[in-house]
């Protein structure tokens, strides 16, 4: 069975904006928070029939954020979330992760991320972080059936935050407290296709 729970038709004006980064020349869909926090997502064009792709995420926060979370199926739980936080003054840690309830998510092995040194950096005033997820655009199993990110359609992901920092900055498998704010925003995800997408990416 096939599903796409968190696909709407498009009846709404989408939350995110189309926004092109001239650093790592990709079309994205982006949204910012009122943590300003900013989230940005790029597919490629075309997509495989499957709907089995790469994406990038894109990641911009204040430096005093301690981490900043993307779920890519819209709710907390059984979804794959991409788990973002600062590590020191030169490094930005992506850590893959899936919640089942009210506590530290544990690892997702199904969802890989690469951070791509272009469009990666810290400053005094904010941290960002690009990266490229395998493994973010399609999931579930026969049994359950899957869930797929289709740009024909109206696109809820899901953001959290937290003020503190995680309990150990340098361990991709650190723990960390519960959300101080969380929202569903709505993405249109046609004006986040690029064309030769993945030699874009490799060379970044």
């Amino acid at each position: 069975m096939l599903r796409s729970c968190l696909s709407a038709p498009r009846q709404f004006e989408p939350d995110s904006v189309q926004l092109f980064d001239s650093v790592t020349g990709l079309n994205y869909s982006s949204y910012t928070n009122d943590r300003h926090i900013t989230y940005r997502v790029a597919i490629p064009d075309p997509l495989p029939g499957n709907l089995e792709y790469d994406t990038v995420l894109q990641v911009i926060a204040p430096i005093d954020v301690g981490w900043a979370g993307l779920a890519w199926g819209g709710a907390m739980t059984y979804n794959p979330l991409a788990i973002v936080w600062a590590n020191g003054t030169n490094n930005v840690v992506v850590a893959s992760r899936i919640a089942y309830g009210y506590y530290s998510p544990p690892a997702y092995p199904q969802a890989n991320y690469t951070v791509l040194k272009t469009g990666t950096h810290i400053n005094a005033t904010h941290w960002q972080v690009t990266a490229k997820c395998s493994g973010c655009s399609k999931w579930g199993d026969d049994d359950i059936g899957f869930t797929e990110l289709d740009p024909q359609y109206q696109v809820t992901f899901g953001f959290a935050y937290g003020n503190n920092p995680v309990d150990t900055p340098s361990s991709i498998e650190s723990t960390f407290g519960i959300h101080d704010s969380i929202g569903h925003p709505v993405y249109d995800l046609q004006v986040a296709k690029n064309t030769g997408f993945t030699a874009k990416v490799e060379g970044l």
